[in-house]
C-alpha cells in the first residue's frame, strides 16, 4: 500500500471529527397554550367607509431572476455540490463492483443501474455545478480548485462509459474513490482546516511508528469538539 493510500485512509475520518454545531431545539408548547381561545362576539354594524386619499409609494424595481440566481450561486459555490456528487459516484461504483463480483456478470441489471447512476451524477456535476457560468460566479479559490480537477473528472466520466469487464470496473471504482477523497481533502483545506499535522500522522503510520488506531486518537486531539 503506497503513501497516498495511507494518507487518504487517515483523511477519511476528518469530516466526522470536525465540529458540528447543532441548532437549538425550541419548545413552543407553553407559548401555544398561553394563547387565549377566541370567543364569538356580536359586533355592531360597521360604519360606511370613508374614502381617504393615499399617497403613492415608489416601488423598488424587482431584482432580475438571473441576478438572484447568481447571488445565490456565489454564496453556496460549486465545490460543495461537486464534492457531494463525487461521493455519490464513488459509492455507486463501489456498489456496482460488489454486485458484479457477487453475480459474476458485468451485465447484471443492478451493476448497470449503478453504472448509469454514477454516469448521471458526474454529468450533472460537469454540466451544472462546474459549468462555466457556475465557475464564474464562484470565489476565486473554488474556481482554481475546479479547474485543477476538471480534467480528472472528465477522464473519470469517460472511463465509466467504457466499463466492459470486471477488471475495468475495479480500476474505475478505485480511481473514483481516490479522486473523491483527494477532492474532499482539498475542500477541507479551502475551509481553513490545517491538514499538515494529519499528513505527519499518515507518514508515521506508513513508517510503522504508530498504528492506525493511535493515529485516529491523536487526530481527535488535533481536531477537538468545540461544542463543550
Amino acid at each position: 500500500m503506497d503513501g497516498l493510500t495511507f494518507i487518504l485512509q487517515a483523511i477519511q475520518i476528518i469530516p466526522r471529527l470536525l465540529p458540528q454545531k447543532k441548532p437549538p431545539v425550541i419548545d413552543y408548547s407553553s407559548l401555544i397554550q398561553a394563547i387565549p381561545r377566541a370567543e364569538i362576539v356580536q359586533l355592531p354594524p360597521a360604519p360606511a367607509p370613508t374614502l381617504v386619499a393615499i399617497p403613492s409609494v415608489p416601488v423598488a424595481p424587482a431584482t432580475p431572476t438571473g441576478e438572484t440566481e447568481d447571488a445565490e450561486r456565489q454564496q453556496t459555490g460549486c465545490i460543495p455540490c461537486s464534492r457531494s456528487h463525487l461521493s455519490t459516484v464513488s459509492g455507486a461504483l463501489g456498489e456496482s463492483l460488489r454486485f458484479a463480483r457477487e453475480e459474476g456478470n458485468i451485465g447484471h441489471p443492478e451493476v448497470q443501474r449503478r453504472l448509469m447512476l454514477a454516469e448521471d451524477e458526474i454529468n450533472i456535476m460537469e454540466r451544472i455545478d462546474l459549468a462555466p457560468d457556475a465557475l464564474a460566479a464562484s470565489p476565486p479559490d473554488q474556481q482554481q480548485l475546479a479547474q485543477e480537477y476538471l480534467p480528472k473528472i472528465r477522464a473519470l466520466r469517460q472511463d465509466i462509459g467504457t466499463v466492459t469487464s470486471l477488471e475495468k470496473l475495479e480500476k474505475v471504482a478505485a480511481n473514483a474513490s481516490v479522486l473523491g477523497q483527494e477532492f474532499r481533502l482539498r475542500h477541507l483545506q479551502l475551509q481553513g482546516v490545517d491538514l499538515n499535522p494529519v499528513m505527519e500522522l499518515a507518514k508515521k503510520v506508513q513508517a510503522g511508528e504508530i498504528d492506525m488506531e493511535e493515529a485516529k486518537a491523536q487526530l481527535r486531539e488535533l481536531l477537538p469538539d468545540e461544542e463543550e
